[in-house]
């Protein structure tokens, strides 16, 4: 297998390390981000060491801030010629109380939604020049159990819950990604695809804030003997990321046991061009 060049965001621990891992293994070239520089360093140095492969790197940023998201993606240019593999997979649950970043954008469409599609953007001159690029970027069954989406209030304004938020940020990462394939064919090119994958329920640091209240740390203990691994809900981003029979393959949606159907019930090509639109438009400043 040729050597690729891939970056996996939120690879200092849970689903994105061990996804680091299996790719490592593999022989690629990886680019490791991470949120804390001691903690992304030490994930790093496990990877090496675990894979035998030292064509690792790390570099940090905080993806709540879309600025940082911006000067992040420029230290990737100026140190790779090209990108073949994106696995946007940097994400979390918040409180129960709506949060805002210091750019004043809801902090669970920012992390989930808003900062994929501007580091895909961002790195779309780098991923033109692979033979063949993948973007992959990680959603969540929970897209399906969000109720409807109000799109004249995108950042949840009004209503906001953290199950809300969260499922209805997977929702629309769904269609942002889709959009891109769309948007690829616009401008005719044909080497990328765009592809989104669900872990399962699986043991990771998503809930970091979320697990705060005690209520919420109630149900994580009783629902955490029912979850995947990491390990194990890596496997849906490790086989969109790389293997052979996913060649040329875009817009799909894939979960632990390969092809699934994501939700449609609030899907029409106008609700997700409302998304996107929405979404370049808040992004557009860090372009």
């Amino acid at each position: 297998m040729e050597n690729k060049i891939i970056l996996i965001t939120g690879a200092s621990d849970g689903i994105g390390k061990e996804t680091a891992k299996a790719l490592a293994k593999q022989g690629h070239i990886i680019i490791m981000h991470g949120r804390n520089p001691q903690k992304t360093k030490s994930a790093c140095e496990e990877v090496k060491a675990e894979s035998g492969n030292d064509k690792i790197e790390y570099l940090t940023a905080d993806f709540l801030s879309l600025a940082e998201v911006r000067n992040f993606a420029d230290k990737i240019k100026q140190k790779y010629d090209r990108l073949d593999v994106l696995v946007n997979n940097a994400g979390a649950q918040f409180t129960g109380k709506r949060e805002t970043t210091v750019e004043g954008h809801e902090k669970t469409m920012t992390i989930n939604v808003f900062a994929p599609m501007l580091l895909t953007t961002l790195l779309l001159s780098l991923l033109r020049k692979s033979q063949s690029a993948r973007v992959v970027t990680v959603a969540s069954a929970a897209h399906k159990m969000a109720g409807k989406p109000d799109l004249n209030d995108i950042e949840l304004n009004n209503n906001y819950s953290m199950g809300k938020s969260y499922g209805l940020s997977k929702l629309y990462v769904i269609w942002i990604m889709r959009h891109f394939v769309t948007e690829m064919k616009k401008a005719g090119i044909n080497n990328i695809t765009f592809n989104t994958v669900h872990p399962a329920s699986a043991t990771s640091n998503l809930g970091r804030e979320s697990t705060k209240s005690l209520g919420t740390k109630i149900i994580y203990f009783l629902w955490k003997p029912l979850m995947k691994t990491a390990a194990q809900g890596a496997a849906s981003s490790i086989y969109a990321a790389t293997f052979p029979e996913l060649e040329g393959v875009t817009g799909k949606y894939y979960g632990l046991k390969g092809e699934e159907k994501p939700s449609e019930k609030y899907y029409s090509p106008e609700n997700e061009q409302i998304v996107w639109n929405y979404s370049m438009n808040l992004i557009k400043p860090y372009l």
